[in-house]
């Protein structure tokens, strides 16, 4: 009588949990990872940003209005000249190629500015409003990315993560101080 050769069932039981050890040892690694090149990427979005606005000022003297969404082209200061109301010293395109929201794919974004509270800028942390400036606002973040995101920016990274003061102040922090999901980095004061 000939023996079949293969595994038994132990064997088989053993093996799928060897690899179910392994997958559940490295799945938190990747999401980890993947976050983590999602903040960077927001990050350089952000510091790309800050020198296209600062080319903007220099050859036009005031800060851009750019909606990425919008299809009218006035609110694509830094991609496009309005043919309608041309921008005097334009000498753009500032950006080589559209804004991209990098924690959210299409999540809503916008460069402008504003002295109005919900887009205040506290750099020092004082509870006071630093003046007017130029932002960025990308929706869609939750508070973990959105707290890595003003650690690599504002070098805050003393911020425990039961401390939430890093929403009101410094570069990055919340829309109005305490939105859940939209984030305002400061560029440029105005």
């Amino acid at each position: 009588m000939r023996k079949v050769k293969g595994f038994t069932l132990m064997e088989v039981i053993g093996v799928m949990a060897v690899i179910a050890i392994i997958a559940s040892v490295a799945t938190p690694r990747i999401f980890g990872a993947i976050q983590d090149a999602k903040v960077t990427a927001q990050v350089q979005e952000i510091n790309k940003l800050k020198t296209a606005i600062a080319a903007y000022y220099k050859d036009t003297g005031r800060y851009p209005r750019h909606v990425p969404s919008h299809m009218d082209e006035r609110y694509h200061n830094l991609m496009v000249n309005p043919s309608a109301a041309p921008i005097a010293g334009w000498n753009g395109p500032y950006l080589e190629a559209e804004l991209t929201n990098q924690i959210v794919r299409g999540g809503y974004q916008d460069v402008d500015y504003s002295n109005s509270s919900v887009y205040a800028c506290d750099l020092d942390g004082n509870g006071v409003q630093d003046g007017t400036f130029a932002f960025y606002r990308f929706d869609g973040v939750p508070d973990s990315l959105a707290e890595k995101i003003s650690n690599a920016v504002d070098q805050d990274g003393g911020v425990t993560s039961g401390d939430k003061s890093w929403k009101k102040a410094g570069r990055i922090r919340r829309y109005n101080g305490d939105h859940t999901s939209i984030v305002i980095a400061c560029l440029a004061r105005v």
